[in-house]
């Protein structure tokens, strides 16, 4: 039998299939490893956000509960001294609609009791 003699090509292209077939058998399993990865820390942080969303379903109670006017009034009458003003001294404060520089003038009280400016 004769043996025939492989080209260097032929052989150079088996070996480079070899070695594109465990190239991409390594990339796949790098990939899966990737996304494992991945729907781990996306599973942490949808607990995270399940965890903050009870907090804030607690805060937001404790503050409704911490605003009640009815609470504000047992508080204040329980001894505090806080009582509710007369409607007389109420006084309202108008806010402008633009800033403007105060304006101040001194006052001095004239020898007679007469006020000069």
């Amino acid at each position: 039998m004769r043996y025939r003699k492989e080209s260097f090509l032929i052989r150079l292209l088996r070996w480079l299939s070899v070695a594109a077939l465990l190239f991409s058998f390594f990339a796949i399993v790098w990939l899966r490893s990737s996304v494992v990865s991945v729907e781990y820390s996306l599973s942490r942080l949808e607990k995270k956000e399940a965890d903050l969303a009870k907090e804030k379903k607690t805060l937001v109670a404790e503050r409704a509960n911490l605003l009640y006017v009815g609470r504000l009034e047992a508080v204040a009458a329980n001894g505090s001294g806080l009582v509710f003003p007369d409607r007389a001294k109420v006084v309202y404060v108008k806010r402008a609609m633009k800033q403007e520089p105060y304006k101040v003038a001194l006052m001095v009280k004239g020898e007679a009791g007469q006020d000069r400016r």
